[in-house]
């Protein structure tokens, strides 16, 4: 189509069925590759959708700058879209996140706040003082705004049900903001689909899994809902980043960290269902932008 952009090619990502890292007798494990959006990211979605949201409301004005705090995927999505929609873009990032988020938000014209690394919630206070100023700023606000989930539920989770036929026995995600497990949950009950729903974290406040959000108790993103989850589930830094290393290696997925973590769990749970029983896990992201890190070290 002459008219298509950029933007149009955000969502209806496939499902790819592991092929060697399950055994006899496991489930099948299908993950949902939303490392083929546009940036990499299943964070495409919520900005797209907020943002437009918000233009059709007359919210968001052509003089702001759209700001959010972000491990770096959602910055990412935001640079993408405010360049294509001609809007400046401001992200602030705990100072730990890997340096390759850092250039890819700056080739789309973001500018990056870095916050302390010793906080794991240090960009959110950040963003939240900041976009007090609301002349000036358009506050995505992905923690909070309902868009988030509403952009899954309509999105990925009405994408899974007609990729499965509304047969998924475990959907197992990570929990960043939440949105993405809030979507598919609402989205799957609403369908008179049962099916479990695992959230996985990482197992310490200092994890190096980027984009997943340990609950310590110092913040609940306000969109999430405890009610909806079946089981949250903590996994270390070591068994995500071998499972990561293994799908590039065994499975020709190239992905990042929170893969790694979602693969892990949705593992174990194939293996606790058994065979003839499916279960989905979500593919956040690509691997490229981990090259400086541990994740892929020589060595």
């Amino acid at each position: 189509m002459a008219d298509t952009t950029i933007l149009d090619m955000i969502g209806n990502t496939p499902l790819v069925r592991l092929q060697r890292m399950t055994e006899p007798g496991m489930a099948d494990v299908y993950l949902k590759m939303e490392s083929f959006n546009p940036t990499g990211s299943l964070k495409d979605r919520i900005v797209k959708y907020i943002i437009e949201e918000a233009e059709k409301e007359g919210r968001l004005k052509p003089h702001h700058i759209i700001t959010d705090a972000s491990s770096g995927n959602t910055g990412i999505a935001v640079g993408m879209v405010a360049s294509v929609k001609g809007y400046r873009s401001r992200i602030y990032m705990p100072e730990t996140k890997s340096v390759e988020r850092r250039k890819i938000m700056r080739a789309w014209g973001t500018e990056i706040v870095l916050t302390t690394g010793e906080d794991q919630n240090s960009h959110i206070w950040a963003v939240e003082e900041a976009a007090k100023d609301t002349d000036t700023f358009f506050y995505l606000n992905q923690n909070g705004n309902p868009g988030n989930w509403k952009a899954h539920y309509f999105g990925t989770g009405e994408e899974l049900l007609h990729q499965r036929d509304g047969r998924i026995d475990t959907f197992v995600a990570g929990v960043g903001t939440g949105g993405l497990l809030m979507g598919v949950a609402k989205r799957f009950d609403d369908a008179g689909v049962r099916s479990r729903i695992v959230a996985v974290e990482p197992d310490n406040s200092h994890s190096h899994i980027e984009g997943l959000l340990h609950f310590d108790g110092s913040y609940v993103p306000p969109i999430w809902d405890e009610s909806l989850i079946s089981e949250r589930v903590q996994v270390s830094d070591e068994a995500a980043s071998e499972t990561a290393r293994r799908l590039a290696r065994e499975e020709g997925i190239f992905c990042g960290i929170s893969t790694g973590a979602t693969t892990w769990r949705a593992l174990e749970e194939a293996r606790r269902l058994g065979e003839g029983k499916i279960v989905v896990a979500i593919a956040g992201d690509r691997g490229e932008r981990y090259l400086s890190t541990a994740l892929f070290s020589e060595g």
